[in-house]
């Protein structure tokens, strides 16, 4: 886009920005490739051979930092704001392919059998850094064809998405809301921790997203999780002020998932986080009301921007004087702390954890 702007071009064009990637990756001259053949694209006219001999002659060199970083030029000064610093080795942990993450099913074994389990069928891993219950691939595979995975020993869940599972802390016998459950995966993950003792509410506007959780909960052998489906905001019956534990994972831009979903970077403006945040604003304060005397509301995104995070917890913070923040020395071994470096709220990038970019932030309600 940089580069068409730059040599007269329409970066708005996909035709102009698939001239304009031939040219640079893999270098090649988009002229034979353009030969209207089968499905293969329309010929070039001579308008867009010169753009094409524009785009070769250019000094990619020249290139701003939010194009060499992948970014749009309106979200990189944002990023830099939650970023710092390390912005641009953040981006170019954005740009690389994400790894395989396993969640390891508690219900049915440890991490140690598991990875025993996933090594008899040549899949490779080792633990993951800071998730006692995660273990990395080496490579990628088909889990579909990996007895450890039909039999429900293992399950794909990035390890800042298990960590934000940990934060909440839910343990057997209680009352746990997943309020925007979307397919489960952190639903799930809180069955294990519950130890299948309990209720588990997994609430969501999708009825098509939640019922994708019967097949995951059968296979992974969870029995105490039921489904709700609900309108936006709207709260499931007869559990207001009664939850030990509301983890709202809230919709968001996905600005911490672009090295898995590349295109959500250019749809995302400044406008659509404004958007996000009025949104999750409105989810976050009703399900606030679900949450006991006592019992804890634990906010997450994934995405690295602040209006979507401490923004957020901040806003929350200040017009509902029932919740405290409650420091993660409260909720985390010292040692975990320490290592993740996040301070009160949980702040996880690609380039200094390893995983999704994930902000969590837990309440406690006082009153």
């Amino acid at each position: 886009r940089w580069a068409l702007a730059a040599t007269g071009g329409d970066p708005a064009s996909v035709r102009a920005r698939a001239i304009a990637a031939t040219v640079f990756d893999p270098g090649a001259d988009p002229a034979p490739l353009f030969d209207g053949s089968g499905y293969g694209p329309a010929a070039l006219d001579a308008d867009e051979l010169a753009l094409a001999a524009r785009l070769g002659a250019l000094d990619r060199d020249s290139a701003p930092a939010w194009a060499r970083a992948n970014c749009p030029e309106a979200l990189y000064g944002l990023l830099g704001e939650t970023l710092g610093g390390d912005v641009d080795a953040e981006l170019a942990a954005l740009n690389a392919q994400a790894p395989l993450d396993l969640r390891v099913n508690i219900l049915r074994t440890t991490r140690e059998a598991a990875r025993a389990a996933l090594a008899e069928v040549g899949m490779e891993t080792e633990p993951c850094p800071f998730a006692e219950t995660g273990l990395r691939a080496a490579e990628r595979a088909n889990l579909d064809a990996l007895a450890p995975f039909r039999d429900g020993l293992v399950e794909p869940q990035d390890e800042s998405s298990q960590l934000v599972a940990a934060l909440v802390g839910a343990g057997p016998g209680e009352t746990v809301i997943d309020y925007c459950a979307g397919a489960g995966g952190k639903a799930l993950a809180l069955a294990a921790a519950m130890q299948n003792a309990g209720d588990l509410v997994a609430c969501d506007v999708s009825g098509a997203r939640l019922a994708r959780i019967a097949a995951r909960a059968e296979r992974l052998g969870v029995i105490n999780v039921r489904t709700v489906a609900l309108g936006a905001a709207e709260l499931p019956d007869g559990l207001e002020g009664l939850a030990d534990r509301v983890l709202v994972d809230a919709p968001c831009t996905g600005g911490g998932t672009w090295r898995r979903s590349p295109e959500l970077r250019c749809p995302t403006t400044p406008e659509t986080i404004a958007r996000y945040a009025v949104e999750q604003a409105m989810i976050l304060d009703a399900a606030a009301r679900l949450v006991r005397p006592g019992g804890r509301l634990v906010f997450a995104v994934c995405s690295l921007f602040g209006a979507e995070g401490p923004g957020q917890t901040a806003r929350f913070l200040a017009d509902n004087q029932a919740f405290r923040r409650v420091p993660h020395a409260e909720l985390l071994a010292p040692d975990l702390m320490g290592r993740l470096g996040t301070g009160d709220e949980l702040f996880l990038t690609p380039y200094r954890h390893r995983c999704d970019g994930m902000y969590a932030s837990v309440m406690e309600r006082v009153t």
